[in-house]
């Protein structure tokens, strides 16, 4: 089977662009699929992440294309020069499945060309995550993402398959064309060693790129859970724009002692096993992919109910805790519990990691295949 992914670019390390890597080198591998990577605007930059040799890479150079062809053109003349593009691409390679992993110009373009092929959007956020995440920007800026998306979301109907990452999307997504929902899988099989939990460590983990991730929210918390529990750290790891703003709030409520903002790590597995408890309190979400990890280890986790993925990958009150957004006083409640009860961390923890299992790639690529072998029958 030839399959065909078409990226933006693949210059920057980014959640996307991390699972792009981990399937596609598991289906060369394990499935014997022959796979097409196309970017837009590649040119000499290198791959953010490890692909398998096996993989071809087609760059359609649009920044080149643009000063050619292009350049000062409306955006609907871009799209029309793009589709026959990518018309000459689909014709050489002759795939028999096409997705699409990319908002913006491919959107107006993928569903229009090789038409008699099956074409699948990827979706790597959620309806109701579009919407909060908008909430965070100034008014102008959130005006521009909302219109844009507006439109995004009428192009998903000219798809054969909108590939989901919850049930949750899912259901309240109300999208018109069929959909399916596919985890993202994990970077490997399951860990060897698990945590212990019997640290005074909390741990979390996110970009700093805005506030979405909502550690203003845990450094607050920690005024309190300091007071009750003066040994236990939390320990922040992850690095952008806000980062320095988040320090200041750690010295002007005097935490430098309780709460560590680490910035990035290339040993987080060692940090994982040296915690007790995973803390998340993010915005908005697609499938947060650092719950399952953090499962992995065998770590319970406490985390607010967002839009979208939580209340997937948490079973509440079994492999962890998922309280309602923004309920400041259960999630205290919640993480004193685990704090003060070491017993329950490690019931919690043997949970947490059985359910990590179901993000495998073997059992993740089960699923791919399953739509693979439908969508190509049916067509």
């Amino acid at each position: 089977m030839k399959i065909v992914y078409c990226v933006g670019s693949l210059r920057n390390k980014g959640g996307m662009e991390k699972v792009l890597a981990n399937k596609t080198s598991y289906f060369v591998n394990n499935n014997n699929y022959e796979i097409t990577i196309i970017t837009q605007d590649q040119n000499r930059y290198p791959l953010c992440y490890k692909f398998d040799k096996k993989i071809n890479f087609h760059d359609v150079k649009i920044s080149e294309l643009n000063k050619r062809t292009i350049r000062g053109f409306t955006f609907l003349k871009n799209i029309y020069t793009l589709r026959k593009v990518y018309q000459s691409i689909f014709d050489e390679v002759k795939p028999d499945i096409i997705i699409n992993c990319e908002r913006g110009y491919l959107d107006f373009v993928i569903p229009f060309v090789s038409k008699p092929i099956p074409k699948i959007r990827e979706f790597h956020f959620s309806k109701e995550a579009v919407s909060v995440h908008a909430s965070l920007m100034k008014s102008k800026e959130a005006k521009k993402h909302l219109f844009m998306y507006f439109f995004i979301f009428k192009m998903f109907n000219k798809y054969d398959y909108l590939a989901l990452l919850t049930k949750r999307d899912q259901l309240n997504g109300k999208y018109k064309t069929k959909t399916v929902v596919i985890p993202n899988m994990m970077s490997t099989e399951l860990p060897r060693e698990i945590a212990k939990l019997e640290t005074t460590n909390v741990i979390s983990v996110g970009s700093m790129h805005d506030n979405r991730k909502g550690f203003d929210t845990q450094i607050k918390l920690w005024v309190e859970i300091s007071k009750k529990h003066p040994k236990w750290i939390l320990n922040i790891f992850g690095s952008g724009k806000e980062m320095d703003s988040l320090k200041k709030l750690v010295n002007r409520l005097e935490l430098n002692k309780n709460v560590i903002l680490h910035g990035n790590s290339n040993t987080m597995e060692k940090h994982y096993l040296n915690s007790s408890i995973f803390l998340f309190t993010s915005k908005a979400e697609g499938l947060p992919m650092v719950l399952i990890e953090a499962q992995s280890y065998g770590i319970p986790c406490v985390s607010f109910d967002c839009p979208t993925g939580p209340s997937d990958i948490i079973t509440d009150s079994i492999n962890g805790y998922v309280v309602n957004q923004n309920d400041i006083i259960s999630l205290e409640e919640k993480l004193i519990e685990l704090i003060e009860n070491k017993e329950l961390r490690k019931k919690m923890g043997k949970k947490a990691r059985e359910k990590s299992e179901q993000y495998t790639p073997e059992n993740i690529s089960k699923l791919w295949v399953n739509l693979f072998n439908k969508i190509t029958n049916v067509n």
